[in-house]
């Protein structure tokens, strides 16, 4: 999982919420104009304003919050820890908090620490299936591969057609280099959405792994097909 570039995602869609945020009367509209810079990309004048929100309402945990995205976007790694975790020190039931901090954690590596951020959000709303979809992402990358998968599961219990779930078990079980579990994800998923050609590529890693090489060439070529030039390379290194 390439933790950076699923952030930036994340930050967009967490973005627009806040831009919705419910804010105290008095600050709403500075609130609202700070996110705004953040929407197009004027950080250092984001947190200018987040900084003045602060001075002026040092008690409101959602203004850390926002300026902990900030602090992010600029690089400054520990001031954007640093805030998200003053929210959560002012209200420990800010859920949006813990998903923030949880997705920094994973950004820098730190996965044991985004673990227990999303079982803390898991605690605060047991029924949101991007809790246990995104802890299941993380104890992946923990290698908890048996835990992402029940994670993975209790995510399709709650929303069975989050389909993203049934590939994200895939890359768990090769992980554990299960691969023929992990066949058998893929290709449920790609019933589901065939024209995924990271599955391909990845369906095809775990044919070649269990000696078939015909069905592995295949899916290479399908993913190479669908732009993917990761498979390019693969196919010229085992297909014939």
């Amino acid at each position: 999982m390439n933790s950076r570039i699923k952030f930036v995602a994340f930050i967009v869609l967490l973005l627009l919420e806040f831009l919705c945020f419910p804010c105290h009367a008095q600050n709403s509209k500075m609130l609202k104009d700070a996110n705004k810079k953040m929407v197009k990309h004027n950080y250092i004048g984001a947190l200018k304003e987040y900084d003045k929100l602060i001075i002026k309402y040092p008690d409101y945990a959602e203004t850390y919050a926002h300026r902990a995205l900030a602090k992010f976007r600029l690089e400054d790694q520990q001031g954007a820890l640093d805030d998200v975790s003053k929210a959560i020190q002012l209200d420990s039931n800010f859920y949006t908090a813990y998903s923030i901090r949880a997705q920094f954690y994973l950004a820098f590596k730190y996965f044991k620490e985004a673990v227990d951020d999303y079982s803390r959000c898991i605690l605060l709303q047991p029924q949101n299936e991007m809790a246990w979809h995104e802890r299941g992402l993380a104890k992946v990358e923990a290698n908890d591969c048996d835990g992402a998968i029940k994670d993975l599961d209790s995510t399709l219990k709650i929303k069975p057609e989050f389909v993203d779930a049934i590939y994200q078990k895939g890359i768990a079980r090769m992980r554990m280099k299960n691969y023929t579990g992990a066949i058998h994800d893929f290709n449920t998923y790609l019933k589901i959405n065939p024209q995924m050609p990271m599955a391909y590529l990845k369906r095809g890693i775990c044919y070649d792994k269990t000696g078939q090489n015909y069905k592995a060439c295949k899916d290479w070529l399908r993913a190479s097909m669908r732009g993917l030039q990761e498979a390019n390379a693969l196919m010229k290194m085992k297909c014939k």
